[in-house]
């Protein structure tokens, strides 16, 4: 008996990159001039490879994330709905403290933006790990709702967090 071939054709070859990214890893350590991260055998870091020594580069250079907020090009959002008055500032403390401790581990991980309309809350990120994190966060701290919806291969995220009604 033969083995059943099936048609692929329906699905779409594209491998989607941040391009933001650089194609091929540049020679020796760049600092950038942005934030201050450090770039070095193909990653990013906060704290400088050992044996580094000043300055780096004459030219100035962005690292991905500060290229990202210079253009406005947000890579996930998270919106949080039904915040009253006097959570705001404890919802800022915990996005505030989940985005550092996101940074030590991927410096490239940041909060672009926080815009309130009306009650609800819009928060930016570079990347969609970053606001599925924080999204997981605040779920586990305050309760609620949460709910995750992707864009065309999954390359943007937007993480709706909803108050219980209590």
């Amino acid at each position: 008996m033969r083995a059943k071939k099936y048609n692929t054709a329906y699905k779409k070859r594209v491998l989607e990159r941040d391009t933001y990214l650089p194609l091929r890893s540049p020679k020796g350590i760049i600092q950038c001039a942005g934030c201050g991260a450090f770039y070095y055998r193909r990653h990013w870091a906060l704290k400088p490879p050992s044996g580094f020594t000043y300055p780096v580069h004459v030219h100035p250079v962005y690292c991905p994330a500060c290229r990202k907020i210079r253009d406005r090009f947000p890579g996930s959002e998270l919106q949080l709905l039904g915040v009253e008055d006097g959570e705001r500032r404890e919802i800022v403390r915990i996005l505030r403290n989940e985005e550092e401790r996101a940074r030590e581990k991927n410096p490239l991980e940041r909060i672009m933006g926080l815009q309130e309309e009306e009650g609800n809350w819009k928060v930016e990120t570079t990347t969609e790990k970053l606001a599925q994190r924080l999204g997981r966060s605040i779920k586990k701290a305050r309760g609620g709702n949460i709910v995750y919806k992707w864009g065309h291969n999954n390359k943007f995220v937007r993480v709706v967090w909803e108050k219980r009604a209590e």
